[in-house]
C-alpha cells in the first residue's frame, strides 16, 4: 500500500515534521496520521469496500487528508471542481454512485438536493474525529493494483469522463519525480493549483519525498507571494499565467524569496521572454513539466540548463525527456512509429497510466492501447533525443492552466432556439494563455443576442469555460466532411478581436 507506506515512511522519520499547511492550521506527520486513520475509520463503517467517496471542497490540508484516508479504508477519492454548476455535478455523480462525501459545509445543502440520503462529512471537522477503534485497527487498505482515485476530464463530445488512477500510478509518478526533479527531505512545496485537479499527484510526490505540502486557498498574486515568503518555499508549480501576473504585481519588490530555488511550470507553453524574465526577477530555475491526466500526470521534463537548439517547425515546444518509468513514441495516424523529426501524435507507456476510463470502454479505446496512451498531442523527437510539442490534443483550450473544452461550450450555446450552429475556437491572451471565443450562426428567424447566449453559459457552465466574446456568422465554414475549418476561424477571431482593441 503505497500512501500508507508514505505516511508511516514520514512519522518513523520525523513525527513532529510539518507534512502539510495552509492559512488555517500546521499538520506535523502524527496528526497527519492520526486524522487520515480516524476518517478512514469512519468512511469504513459507512461504506462497503471499493465505494466511491466525493471530495467538493476548495483547497484545504483536508482534501489531501481525505484522499489519503480514503485509501486507507479501501475508496476511491472522487474529487469535483465546486465551481461546476449543479447539472455537470448531479452527471458526475449519477455516473460514480457516491456512498458518501466530504465537503465544505457550504456545498453539504447542495449535495444534499443532487443526491438526497448521501452521508457528508464536513471536512473541516477532520481534526475533531475520534481516533480510530479497535474494529479498524490494524485493518489494510487499497493495494497497488486498487483504484485510488476518478479524476474527472472533459472529453471532446462535452461529457465529463472519469480517469481511474491506481496506487501503482501514484508509486511511479513520485519515483520519477524524486529521480529527474529530486526534492531534498523537507523540501517546502507550493501548491497553487486546485487539488481536485490531476496535478495533485505533485503535492502527493513531495509528501514521498519528506517534505513539506503548503497549500494555496486559491490563486492571487499578492496571495501567492504572501505564501512563498512566509512559508519560506523552495519549489513550486505554477501555469504560466500565473507567473506572469506574479511578476506584473507590485508587492514582488518587496517580497523576500530567498528560499525559492526552483520554479515548476506545465499545463501550457512558457514563452521564451516569459522565462528568462522570471528565472532574473525571482531567481530561481525554471523545469518544465509535461503532463497529462490520464499517464498519471507528469510524464516529460525539460531539466534546467538543457541546450534545446532551434524549434524543428515555428511555434513548437520543447518538453525534454520521458520521466523515470515512462516510455515514449511519436506514431503515425496508423500507429507506425515516425523517424527522428518527423511530426506525429505523442504516444506514452508505463505503469503510470490509468486503468480506464470510469464506465466508458469506448473512450479507453480511443486512447489505451496495447500499453500504449495516445496523448493526441502532436510533436516530434528531434536527433538529441529531445521532445518537442508542436501544438495541443485536438482541440483543446487552455485557459489559466484549466481545460476548456469547446465541444462542452457549444453543446450549451445550441440549446439557444435562436442558435442554428456554433463553433468555439481559442483566443491568446496574454494573461490567460488562451480565452475561448464562440462564432454563432442564427437561425433565419433568430437574432443574435450576446447577452441570451451569455445567460446560458452563466447557467450551464463553470466560469472558466464562458467565452470571452460571441460573435456572429452568416454561415459556419466547414469543409465537405462537415468538419469545421477551426484554423480559419481562430485567425479570424485574432483580426476581428485585435482590430477592435486597436479602435
Amino acid at each position: 500500500m503505497w500512501l500508507d507506506n508514505v505516511i508511516r515512511r514520514g512519522l518513523d522519520r520525523d513525527p513532529a515534521a510539518l507534512a502539510l499547511r495552509d492559512t488555517r492550521r500546521d499538520v506535523d506527520w502524527r496528526t497527519l496520521h492520526r486524522e487520515m486513520r480516524a476518517l478512514a475509520c469512519r468512511l469504513r463503517h459507512e461504506t462497503l469496500p471499493g465505494s466511491r467517496v466525493l471530495v467538493l471542497s476548495g483547497n484545504r490540508v483536508e482534501v489531501l487528508e481525505t484522499y489519503l484516508a480514503c485509501a486507507a479504508a479501501g475508496l476511491v477519492a472522487v474529487p469535483v471542481n465546486p465551481a461546476l454548476t449543479d447539472p455537470e455535478i448531479a452527471a458526475i455523480m449519477e455516473s460514480v454512485e457516491p456512498s458518501a462525501a466530504i465537503a465544505e459545509e457550504t456545498y453539504a445543502a447542495r449535495l444534499g438536493d443532487l443526491y438526497p440520503g448521501l452521508p457528508v462529512t464536513d471536512i473541516a471537522t477532520l481534526a475533531d474525529l475520534p481516533d480510530e477503534d479497535e474494529e479498524c485497527a490494524g485493518k489494510t487498505g487499497s493495494g497497488l493494483g486498487d483504484p485510488v482515485l476518478i479524476l474527472h476530464t472533459s472529453a471532446t463530445t462535452g461529457r465529463a469522463k472519469g480517469v481511474v488512477v491506481d496506487q501503482r500510478s501514484l508509486a511511479t509518478n513520485a519515483l520519477s519525480w524524486l529521480a529527474d526533479v529530486r526534492p531534498e527531505p523537507d523540501t517546502a512545496f507550493l501548491n497553487a493549483g486546485p487539488l481536485f485537479h490531476g496535478s495533485v499527484v505533485i503535492a502527493l510526490d513531495h509528501l514521498a519525498a519528506g517534505g513539506t505540502v503548503c497549500v494555496l486557498d486559491r490563486f492571487t498574486p499578492q496571495g501567492c507571494l504572501a505564501a512563498l515568503e512566509r512559508w519560506e518555499v523552495a519549489h513550486a508549480f505554477l501555469v504560466p499565467s500565473m507567473v506572469r501576473l506574479l511578476l506584473r504585481t507590485r508587492g514582488l519588490a518587496d517580497t523576500d524569496l530567498s528560499k525559492l530555488r526552483l520554479l515548476l511550470h506545465g499545463a501550457a507553453p512558457m514563452p521564451a521572454e516569459l522565462a528568462a524574465e522570471a528565472s532574473e526577477r525571482l531567481g530561481v530555475e525554471l523545469q518544465t513539466i509535461f503532463g497529462i491526466t490520464e499517464g498519471g500526470g507528469p510524464v516529460l521534463t525539460l531539466r534546467p540548463g538543457t541546450e534545446t537548439g532551434e524549434p524543428p517547425v515555428p511555434g513548437a515546444v520543447c518538453v525534454g525527456v520521458p520521466m523515470l518509468g515512462a516510455g515514449l513514441r511519436v506514431t503515425d495516424s496508423e500507429g507506425r512509429e515516425v523517424p527522428t523529426g518527423v511530426i506525429g501524435e505523442i504516444q506514452v507507456s508505463g505503469d503510470g497510466l490509468m486503468q480506464t476510463y470510469w464506465k466508458n470502454a469506448e473512450a479507453t479505446g480511443g486512447v489505451l492501447r496495447e500499453g500504449w496512451l495516445n496523448t493526441h498531442d502532436l510533436g516530434c523527437v528531434d536527433a538529441n533525443r529531445l521532445v518537442w510539442v508542436v501544438d495541443r490534443r485536438n482541440d483543446l483550450i487552455l485557459r489559466g492552466g484549466q481545460n476548456v473544452y469547446p465541444a462542452e461550450i457549444e453543446h450549451v450555446l445550441r440549446q439557444s432556439p435562436n442558435v442554428a450552429d456554433v463553433v468555439v475556437v481559442p483566443l491568446a491572451s496574454d494573461l490567460w494563455g488562451q480565452t475561448p471565443v464562440a462564432f454563432v450562426q442564427p437561425t433565419p428567424e433568430g437574432e443574435f443576442d450576446s447577452d441570451e447566449l451569455l445567460q446560458l453559459c452563466i447557467d450551464g457552465l463553470a466560469p472558466y469555460k464562458r467565452p470571452t466574446h460571441f460573435l456572429p456568422v452568416e454561415r459556419i465554414p466547414r469543409n465537405p466532411a462537415g468538419k469545421a475549418l477551426r484554423t480559419s476561424l481562430r485567425e479570424r477571431a485574432h483580426q476581428t478581436l485585435v482590430a477592435d482593441r486597436e479602435q
